[in-house]
């Protein structure tokens, strides 16, 4: 599967609704997005922890809306994005923080299927929390944090994360693609654990990974490049 990451960056402002149109009409199988949650309580689709230096928990959505409005583009809401994309798009979505994984998927079964939608987070208890929950509900675990507490530690347990996704209950991987090494992709396959890489911009990167029937999506900035990379391979078979 090609995932457009938050949307089609390359065209549009990562996680707003122009991006996610432009998503859908590349032709895109999934879009990738993130989740948080103002200080009032709404579900707001935004990467960083912060809005202009300030925390997103602190704030709440009107405040957000006046800040970015005025630098040109607005935060959607979650249900914003729900309502927009169903129907026409699978989703992938982040979970950026704990305590309201519940509240994150009920919204989604107003309008989207089980079988529509994963779940995913760095966090294992998120992961943890909504297979206990929800059971059916496809989750997956994401590897490569920037900042961990412990490095080694941490990234041992991202090369070999298979006690991790037993605790964590998680159905698939989302490693960084830097973390493919050490046989990663032949151990996730073994453990039939299916893996979507991020996030892969260069060319030859998905192209190999296209290539290769252990990675089963890519995450991507460049939907449209890994599109017509993966139509061409389709027309060489």
């Amino acid at each position: 599967m090609i995932i457009a990451h938050r949307g089609a960056p390359s065209y549009a402002r990562e996680n707003t609704m122009d991006s996610f149109t432009r998503a859908i009409a590349l032709g895109a199988d999934m879009i990738e997005f993130d989740v948080r949650r103002t200080k009032d309580q709404a579900l707001i689709v935004h990467h960083d922890e912060l809005v202009q230096g300030k925390p997103v928990r602190d704030l709440t959505y009107d405040e957000i809306s006046k800040m970015t409005t005025g630098q040109g583009f607005s935060i959607p809401t979650f249900e914003e994005v729900l309502k927009h994309t169903s129907g026409k798009m699978k989703l992938d979505v982040e979970i950026k923080e704990e305590g309201y994984e519940k509240e994150i998927v009920e919204l989604l079964l107003k309008y989207f299927k089980k079988d529509q939608f994963v779940m995913t987070s760095f966090y294992d208890s998120c992961i943890r929390k909504v297979k206990d929950d929800y059971p059916d509900i496809k989750t997956g675990l994401i590897l490569g944090t920037s900042k961990p507490k412990s490095f080694i530690l941490t990234r041992l347990s991202e090369f070999f994360p298979h006690k991790r996704c037993l605790e964590a209950k998680a159905d698939f991987l989302v490693p960084h693609w830097r973390l493919l090494w050490f046989g990663f992709l032949d151990r996730a396959k073994r453990e039939n654990r299916p893996v979507f890489v991020w996030t892969v911009n260069d060319e030859k990167k998905i192209w190999k990974m296209l290539q290769d029937e252990r990675v089963d999506g890519i995450i991507t900035d460049r939907a449209d490049l890994a599109i017509s990379l993966k139509r061409k391979m389709d027309s060489r078979t």
